[in-house]
């Protein structure tokens, strides 16, 4: 049931917690779960709706929403943002400004939940799989991590969307419907419109069948890590010793080379560019004018950039 997600996951009700409020359906049945706790925890709960004017519904989205937190007597914060997509996609920009202002919120043990559920999930790994992701694309979506001061935590990530719709009529739940959610020219709505409900009429509950492996997928590679780490972990960092390095086969090279840029907290390159970097640095000599670039076209990690200096591969934001 969805009132039993909540018991599954670890939220403090002690702290402060706040639910990124859309208006939508999922956000919507997360907030009017939070809304029955025991009423001494209610003073916790804050719901936060990110005005991202780009809709000329934007104002009646938020007096949507206000209405229904004051039915639920949970205390609401409207923030505005405007979005530049810098070449990165709308859907991405709109993301990371509504990031930065959960960021900001968030003061330290403060809790954030999204309403992410698993068809979420299975549309992301899908995106990734077609993007050409690696293997830690696989992993899907997390239910829990820092964001700024505080942690964000998933709830519903192992909740279809079917179960969360179902809850909002028996409770006779009002939600926003965003008529750009039907806007076909967007990758993850064509997925989401097209080809999601193609696959589940063939294969039923083809969404958790996604998730199942997702679960599967972390579990493994949380264990290759802790073994890769334990035996080359002295050579993944900002720094890497290129003679070391060219002890190793190719593959393991390649590992060295994802675990130290992910630990520079920057964008992992394709596998193009991955080829382009042994090519240049392992498979020829390299100069202090080799270098090798790269970016993310979302744009939602910085781009990093590889150079060679006295033996030693140098990682650093581009």
């Amino acid at each position: 049931m969805l009132s039993q997600s909540l018991l599954r996951v670890t939220v403090n009700l002690n702290q402060k917690i706040f639910v990124g409020f859309s208006g939508g359906p999922d956000s919507s049945a997360l907030l009017h779960l939070l809304s029955k706790v025991d009423s001494k925890f209610l003073g916790n709960i804050k719901a936060i709706h990110i005005n991202h004017n780009l809709s000329k519904n934007s104002s009646a989205w938020a007096e949507h929403c206000k209405d229904f937190c004051s039915k639920c007597n949970i205390d609401l914060i409207i923030e505005s943002v405007h979005i530049n997509s810098d070449g990165g996609g709308i859907e991405s920009a709109a993301r990371r400004a509504r990031f930065e202002v959960f960021k900001n919120i968030l003061e330290e043990d403060n809790q954030i939940l999204l309403g992410h559920h698993s068809d979420d999930v299975a549309e992301t790994i899908l995106m990734r799989l077609l993007r050409g992701t690696g293997v830690e694309g696989l992993n899907g979506i997390e239910q829990y991590r820092k964001l700024g001061s505080g942690t964000l935590i998933r709830p519903f990530l192992d909740i279809p969307k079917k179960e969360i719709l179902n809850y909002l009529k028996d409770h006779n739940i009002n939600y926003i419907e965003d008529d750009s959610n039907k806007v076909n020219d967007f990758d993850r709505n064509f997925l989401r419109n097209e080809i999601f409900p193609l696959l589940d009429s063939r294969w039923n509950n083809f969404a958790q069948r996604i998730n199942s492996m997702s679960h599967i997928v972390q579990e493994r590679n949380v264990n290759y890590t802790n073994l890769f780490l334990e035996k080359y972990g002295e050579l993944v960092g900002h720094k890497i010793d290129i003679n070391k390095l060219k002890t190793l086969q190719e593959s393991l090279i390649i590992d060295v080379l994802r675990y130290s840029i992910n630990v520079c907290n920057l964008a992992v390159p394709n596998s193009k560019i991955m080829k382009e970097i042994i090519k240049t640095f392992i498979n020829s000599d390299p100069g202090p004018k080799s270098q090798v670039s790269w970016s993310r076209s979302d744009k939602e990690e910085p781009g990093g950039s590889i150079t060679y200096k006295n033996g030693f591969l140098l990682i650093s934001k581009k």
